[in-house]
């Protein structure tokens, strides 16, 4: 049995839940042991959010200025229904959405006062607690503040504090005391932040042991070996996606062709039913990037059924000059005609690619003895990239299904049905592919596998439903929190910072698989991933974890820094800003990793340790 900490129990309407607990929620002081597959969550409220006292006891906050009226009020409204957002049921009407409207999607307040409009928005806002720690705030001001200079010099004047909402929420993960905490409550877009979420939910609602389930089940009699009839198949959302393979689905199709042949299937005489049931038609999500974009990885769609993430994976491989270049297309079978090819010369490479309702195209030239040039891309169609790898890989396996494959929606079998097989691939073996690589078709597909699971609908709404609810059961506020979509790809998501570091905090907070499947698959500062080249020789380096996110107008850094006497601070830092190139590599990142540095070099008791490299610039 786990007590929790003393300042779990304490009510400060800060970034936490309300303070009447769901009522599934165990007591506030003792937790019975959960099990394995964490049905049973053991929430964590950050209303209990206690702010750190300064020196001698003097009052957190005190003498600070709170004269500014809040422009997250005035700002703020309940957004327009946005196709598959999710909305909080009429029985909680304070749990409504709210988000800043279009139009200030990337703004900032206009009604500051000099100060803060050149450091973005730095003085608290009416009802937020004020920065705790002094020696964090004036590092995380400061980073701020030659952010801001950065991006209006490169900007030419465009990108200001007048315009650019700053937020910063830094929390110590063991005592839940607020270290910093700057426009925390101001909505903003996530990015790929927003896939913390939808990992953890996923976890919460699908458990340790969680699967995506892809059942093949017939109702038809065998005969020597001919199936009479179709081989149905229920969608399970899963992406069939393997980060370290090369996009072919020998890791799912050898043993499903095993589990047919035990059957003693060899030949089947109808189709192959691919059975959609609730799950949504594949396509673009609301407020995607633009149409000409929609072939690329990032863009990749989800559906009931998928195949390689909704992806090909083209390998290019020199031959010798002026003689064809080798391409191998994965997964084999994708049901669209191949174009174009690309030859040995020139002195770069210049391959073109992409896919639509015409075509695969593969074209251009590759230097001789270049490395393979590898390039993933999307495939129109999820659904039918699965039916048609499904059908030609069975048959590249021996067993033929003669008339193909066809799409059906709540297919009914006459008994008796008998399940002949089954593919289970494990949540926990795609989090390193969302977290570390930020797939968006892979955190898409989990995100409606979670709806799924929970309601039987792989909607994009039930999907946002089911997060916002597991957000709810670990101690969230999700009360801001506006989600379309699981990858962040998407503009009319919105969170804030205080959501996005509670959330890293619940994660801590949990411990075991959930603890572990996130932590262990986000980047690491100077070493893994997106943070692979920041932060270098600097106290962060080995030291952060935390999930990387940009769209053009937000930018993103959400996770946890160790400090070198072994305290983890969670933090959430979120940018908004308007659509001007080149400003997150100028200012954002530069920024994030100073405030990530000052975050690790952080010695407790208001004293930051004394790091004597800066952030890498």
């Amino acid at each position: 049995m786990r007590t929790l900490a003393p300042f779990l129990a304490v009510t400060l309407a800060l970034c936490g839940c309300s303070a009447e607990r769901p009522e599934s929620a165990a007591e506030a002081d003792v937790v019975e042991p959960r099990t394995a597959t964490m049905s049973e969550l053991d929430p964590f409220s950050f209303d209990a959010l206690i702010p750190r006292g300064r020196a001698g006891g003097r009052e957190a906050g005190a003498g600070r200025s709170r004269a500014v009226a809040n422009p997250v009020e005035s700002l703020t409204a309940t957004p327009s229904p946005v196709a598959g957002a999710a909305t909080e049921p009429a029985a909680h009407p304070a749990a409504e959405l709210t988000a800043v409207p279009a139009a200030m999607s990337t703004a900032g307040p206009a009604a500051l006062d000099e100060t803060r409009r050149h450091a973005g928005g730095g003085e608290p806002l009416a009802g937020e607690a004020t920065t705790v720690d002094e020696g964090l705030s004036r590092a995380v001001e400061g980073a701020v503040a030659t952010a801001l200079q950065r991006a209006r010099k490169a900007s030419k004047g465009k990108v200001h504090g007048d315009n650019t909402v700053v937020s910063v929420m830094a929390i110590d993960a063991s005592t839940g005391r607020i270290l910093v905490q700057r426009l925390s409550e101001f909505p903003l877009v996530p990015a790929s932040n927003l896939k913390l979420m939808t990992a953890a939910a996923a976890l919460a609602e699908l458990g340790a042991e969680g699967a995506f389930v892809t059942e093949f089940l017939i109702a038809a009699t065998v005969v020597d070996g001919v199936l009479q009839g179709d081989l149905v198949v229920r969608a399970g959302g899963d992406p069939m996606h393997s980060r370290e393979g090369d996009g072919s689905l020998a890791r799912w199709l050898d043993p499903l062709a095993e589990a047919l042949g035990q059957r003693g299937i060899r030949r089947v005489e109808g189709a192959l039913v691919l059975d959609e049931g609730q799950w949504l038609e594949p396509g673009p999500g609301p407020m995607w990037p633009a149409s000409s974009q929609h072939w690329r990885d990032y863009c990749g769609l989800a559906g009931g059924f998928s195949a390689n993430g909704g992806c090909f994976r083209a390998t290019v491989t020199p031959g010798a000059a002026g003689a064809r270049a080798g391409v191998v297309l994965r997964p084999r079978h994708h049901g669209l005609t191949r174009k174009g090819s690309v030859t040995t010369a020139g002195s770069r490479v210049a391959v073109n690619v992409g896919a639509n309702r015409g075509g695969v195209t593969v074209r251009g030239k590759i230097k001789a003895g270049s490395r393979p040039y590898v390039a993933e891309f999307s495939h129109p169609d999820p659904v039918e990239l699965f039916g048609e790898a499904a059908v030609g890989g069975l048959a590249d396996r021996g067993l033929i299904i003669e008339q193909g494959y066809r799409r059906a929606r709540g297919v009914v079998l006459e008994e008796p049905v008998e399940r002949v097989a089954e593919l289970r691939t494990p949540i926990t073996s795609v989090m390193q592919a969302i977290l570390l690589d930020s797939n968006n078709p892979v955190a898409d597909q989990l995100f409606l596998a979670t709806g799924a699971a929970v309601s039987g609908a792989g909607t994009r709404e039930a999907g946002a439903n089911a997060v916002r609810a597991s957000l709810a059961r670990l101690g969230l506020n999700t009360r801001p929190l506006v989600q379309v979509d699981g990858s962040g790809l998407s503009k009319a998501n919105r969170a804030t910072a205080q959501q996005l570091a509670a959330l890293v905090a619940a994660v801590i907070h949990q411990g075991g698989v959930m603890r572990t499947a996130i932590l262990d698959a986000l980047p690491v500062a100077g070493r893994t991933g997106k943070l692979a080249g920041r932060m270098r020789g600097t106290a962060a380096e080995g030291r952060v974890r935390a999930k990387t996110g940009w769209v053009k107008g937000a930018s993103g850094l959400s996770g946890v820094a160790e400090t070198a006497q072994g305290e983890e601070v969670v933090f959430s830092i979120l940018v908004g800003y308007p659509l001007v190139d080149g400003l997150n590599t100028a200012a954002w990142k530069p920024m994030q990793d100073e405030i990530c540095v000052a975050l690790a070099g952080w010695a407790g008791d208001g004293a930051q340790k004394g790091a004597q490299k800066g952030a890498q610039r």
